[in-house]
Parts: structure tokens; C-alpha cells; sequence
């Protein structure tokens, strides 16, 4: 299915809790944030449901995200459940806290592949950034993730002015030795985040720190994704970077984004969304939902416009 500028909505991100076992700097706000209640969060039957009725117009990438969506008890059949429907894409984004006990059993029901948030590669300096994280347990999750075949792996950085940038070019590193996309995500100024201005790190910056080891090549832009690939010469892996600040994607989304607590967001720095929870609790037809993801797709917008603080309490509240 296609939105009114003719972009081809075909991947679905679904959040399926805002509980997360970290508390990352940029995350989650000083003061703390409230946790849905478990009445409000999607049932694994409903957001099974909601993704039937997506791929039925054409969805076939579903990413599952939170929070931290290893948390949730029935991540592993609603895993399964996704896939059984017809989904040719599905991947999760974890901090990968949890990972190494479960990437086993993720892959056999159906996982593709993971994502893994990791911002800096020192322990203490991590302990401190996830307010008590512990990075081995990351480690141990990027080394199984690779055992069971979950791949690409993907490693999510977002760089900060002051705080882990100086380790830029040690993250592109890893890509001459290991097969990972090491993907620097521009940092946002959502949810308030007091350290904006002085703390984000621009693409142009960031390349120019992957440069100094080498040359770096452009990859071809498949479409859809946020991503701008490139690879340093004699290296395994990628590097991308996404720059929603100073080189946003908006032209190329193909995303609807499905929260935890049931509403659709048609752009993630829009306040346009629709609630598909009521409806399905008052017994509405498979019809009727059809017809709110119709609604959803058709009114996305061209792009969000910079509009950065639009309603964000916190990215763990909407699926990051």
C-alpha cells in the first residue's frame, strides 16, 4: 500500500512494552517516567492480530522494539506468532541484557536478526551512561546472536559531544574484524533532553572520525531505510549512519510505528495517531481495523519538519 506521496508502506515497528532494565542518559528522563499499566499494553493476541491485518496490505519487515522487548514474558511465542503469519522480515532491537539466554530460541521460532544498543565500549563508562548496566552481558549477547546466525547484527550508536564521541573510530573498527553494521544514529532532542545542543554529533563530524582509518566507500541505496551505508576498504562489516537532524530520511519512509500501549503513529515526530485498542476490546471486525491502518497510512506525513519535541515524553515510551 502506498501513502499520498506515493511511498510504499511495507515495515512495521511494533512496541510491545516501555519496562526497559536500563536507564540510558538519553532515554529515560532524570525524574523517571510512568509505566503503562498492564491493562493498557497490547496483548500478544492483538498485536498478532494488528500485524495480520497489516501484512494483508502488503507489510512483510516487522521490527519488535520497547522499552526492552526481552522483558516481556511472551516475547518467544509472540516471536513465533508474528512469523507463522508470513513475515519474511523480523528483527527486535535490544539493549542485550537478556540476550545470550534467549537468541536460541528466538532464532528457531523465527527471528531474522537483532539489533543491539551499545553506546560505548568502556565498562565503567557504560555502567555510568545505562545507570548500572553491566557490558559483559552485552558482549556474551553480541557473541551468541553471532553463534545462532541472527545476522546481521546490528549495533546501534548514538554519539555524544563530550560523553563517548572520542570512540567513534574504535566502534568503525570493529567492522575490519567482524561482519557487524555499526550504525551511528544522530542523537535526537526528544523528551526534553537538557543536553541537546551541546551534545549532539553531526553526521558530517562522524564521518569525518571514521575517515581517519581509512577510505570509505559508499554503498547502494537499496530504498526504505534510514541508513546511508559505507564501508571502510579491507573491512567485514558496514557502517551506516543516520542523521534524522542535519539529513533527515522522511522521502524514503515506508514505516507505520504500532505503540505498546496501542496507537498507530504514522511518523514518530508526529502527534497524528490513531487508537486501535478500544475498537479491538469492543469487538471491532477485522473490517474495521483495516480501515483504521487505511486512515493511518493516508494521512502520514511528507516529514516531521524538525519538529523534534512534538509530544515525546521518551523515545522508551514509543519504540525507539
Amino acid at each position: 500500500m502506498k501513502d499520498s506521496f506515493e511511498r510504499r508502506i511495507d515495515y512495521l515497528r511494533v512496541s510491545i512494552t516501555d519496562k526497559c532494565n536500563l536507564k540510558c542518559l538519553y532515554c529515560i528522563p532524570d525524574k523517571g517516567l510512568r509505566l503503562f499499566r498492564q491493562s493498557e499494553i497490547l496483548t500478544s493476541d492483538e498485536i498478532t492480530r494488528f500485524v495480520r491485518v497489516a501484512h494483508k496490505f502488503g507489510v512483510k519487515k516487522v521490527r519488535i522494539t520497547g522499552g526492552e522487548p526481552l522483558m516481556r514474558s511472551d516475547i518467544i511465542s509472540l516471536v513465533s506468532s508474528i512469523k507463522d503469519i508470513g513475515i519474511k522480515d523480523l528483527s527486535i532491537t535490544t539493549n542485550g541484557i537478556l540476550l545470550t539466554g534467549m537468541a536460541k530460541a528466538l532464532k528457531k521460532e523465527g527471528l531474522d536478526r537483532v539489533n543491539v544498543s551499545l553506546d560505548t565500549l568502556d565498562a565503567q563508562k557504560y555502567k555510568v551512561m545505562t545507570r548500572g548496566g553491566d557490558i559483559r552481558h552485552v558482549w556474551k549477547a553480541l557473541e551468541e546472536a553471532e553463534r545462532v546466525g541472527l545476522s546481521p547484527i546490528k549495533v546501534n550508536v548514538v554519539p555524544m559531544r563530550g560523553i563517548n564521541d572520542e570512540e567513534i573510530a574504535e566502534f568503525a573498527a570493529l567492522t575490519f574484524d567482524k561482519d557487524y553494521h555499526i550504525r551511528f544514529i544522530e542523537f535526537m532532542p526528544v523528551g526534553g533532553n537538557k543536553f541537546y545542543k551541546d551534545a549532539c554529533v553531526r553526521k558530517e563530524e562522524i564521518m569525518k572520525k571514521v575517515s581517519s582509518l581509512g577510505t570509505l566507500n559508499r554503498l547502494e541505496f537499496k530504498g526504505g531505510g534510514p541508513s546511508r551505508n559505507y564501508q571502510l576498504k579491507g573491512a567485514k562489516g558496514v557502517i551506516g549512519f543516520i542523521s534524522p537532524v542535519s539529513d533527515h530520511f522522511c522521502d524514503f519512509c515506508n514505516r507505520l510505528r504500532l505503540t505498546a500501549d496501542g496507537r498507530i503513529k504514522p511518523c514518530l515526530l508526529s502527534n497524528i495517531e490513531f487508537d486501535i485498542r478500544t475498537p479491538m476490546r469492543r469487538g471491532a471486525s477485522d473490517e474495521e481495523l483495516e480501515d483504521v491502518f487505511r486512515r493511518a497510512v493516508a494521512v502520514k506525513p511528507a516529514g516531521h519538519g524538525q519538529r523534534f519535541n512534538a509530544g515525546l515524553v521518551s523515545m522508551s515510551k514509543i519504540g525507539g
